[in-house]
């Protein structure tokens, strides 16, 4: 395992004659990691990026800029990050385990799982599954309740602040409530879009069929097991000294996401350290709900689907399984290789429209130099 930054790698330079030969072919890799970050960090606005290498069986790491601006505190492995999105990946897993243990069927319809009647939780006499709910394919709203005008209407740099407190102050009953309200506009498993509701619901629907709560889920069947120590819902400055800050594409500093209603969709929090062993947990072949959670469950023409993963095939036949989030102030993206058994985690603490793009391309780079060695 290799730790990298800025500094370290001018030191490196110099004394890469002192370098094992079982180090040589990470060398380029470290030159390229260096270019990328160092590309990325040119952004007058961008301001911390954390970088693991997951190459088959070693582990690289690389940090740039600060954990908080006006702060000359560089990140590290073990630095705290919003995930965003990233935990619909885990929610999945547990999923995937419900199933092995058949307390849930993917094929089930998803009213099987809910109290009362939901009438409008199908089209055309085709009902919502558990599977649709997981692989962005309901046709459920974006959000539920609806995002209110107050949003919507508010400059961009309020809005979050704006959701943050609305959206925290809702229960799992304002849910329910709007849920009954839901039209759908086409068959559920038809065309994907992305839906934070659904996989609200699906944390519900584990939640009740296991008897408790998402947090001691992602725990049991992720965590500690793999010992994912610095990984948890709904960090804080007050209670994690490594978190970094977030801000968004103007340079403000924003809200963390402390919403309890909505963890399940986009509440954890990790580090490189440990998403690399989530990406060495991708590529088990052996674990059979890893590879439930990878199997294509939807063709959305050049890519398909799985539970929460998108697969894509590239020319030369090789795929890559990957899946990204973004909160208030942080963005995040998590690919795998399995033919070549290797993978890449990007954290950033700036988060704006060209973030996930940017973070998209280092990955790509790296893909296309790790094939060839």
């Amino acid at each position: 395992m290799k730790t990298i930054n800025t500094v370290a790698f001018l030191l490196i330079l110099l004394a890469s004659s002192c370098l094992v030969r079982g180090q040589a072919r990470q060398t380029g890799i470290d030159t390229l990691v260096m270019k990328l970050g160092e590309t990325f960090m040119n952004d007058q606005q961008a301001v911390g990026l954390s970088i693991g290498v997951y190459n088959n069986g070693e582990v690289s790491f690389y940090n740039f800029g600060t954990i908080e601006k006006g702060k000359a505190i560089q990140p590290t492995q073990n630095t705290v990050y919003e995930i965003g999105s990233v935990t619909k990946a885990f929610v999945s897993l547990i999923l995937a385990n419900a199933v092995i243990e058949k307390k849930v069927n993917l094929n089930d319809d998803i009213r099987k799982y809910l109290h009362g009647h939901y009438p409008n939780l199908e089209y055309a006499k085709k009902p919502i599954t558990v599977e649709q709910l997981a692989n962005t394919t309901s046709g459920l709203p974006n959000w539920l309740p609806a995002t209110p005008k107050e949003i919507t209407n508010a400059p961009a740099d309020s809005s979050a602040f704006l959701r943050d407190r609305i959206y925290g102050s809702y229960t799992e009953k304002d849910f329910y409530t709007a849920l009954r309200k839901v039209e759908l506009d086409t068959i559920p498993g038809f065309k994907t879009r992305h839906s934070n509701a659904a996989a609200q619901l699906l944390t519900y629907i584990l939640e009740k069929v296991y008897a408790t709560s998402i947090d001691n889920l992602v725990k049991k069947y992720v965590l500690e097991p793999n010992k994912m120590d610095n990984t948890s819902f709904l960090a804080s400055a007050s209670n994690s000294k490594s978190l970094a800050m977030g801000y968004d594409g103007k340079g403000n500093k924003m809200p963390y996401f402390t919403t309890q209603y909505m963890k399940g969709v986009g509440g954890l929090n990790s580090t490189t350290a440990d998403l690399m062993k989530f990406i060495k947990l991708q590529l088990d072949k052996k674990d059979d709900a890893i590879s439930l959670t990878q199997k294509r469950s939807f063709d959305a023409g050049y890519y398909s689907i799985g539970l929460s993963w998108l697969k894509y095939k590239h020319d030369n036949g090789k795929h890559q399984v990957w899946t990204d989030g973004g909160t208030y102030g942080f963005v995040s993206y998590i690919v795998f290789y399995p033919e070549i058994n290797s993978g890449v985690v990007l954290l950033s603490n700036i988060a704006d429209d060209s973030t996930p793009g940017k973070l998209g391309n280092i990955a790509y780079q790296l893909f296309e130099l790790m094939q060839r060695q």
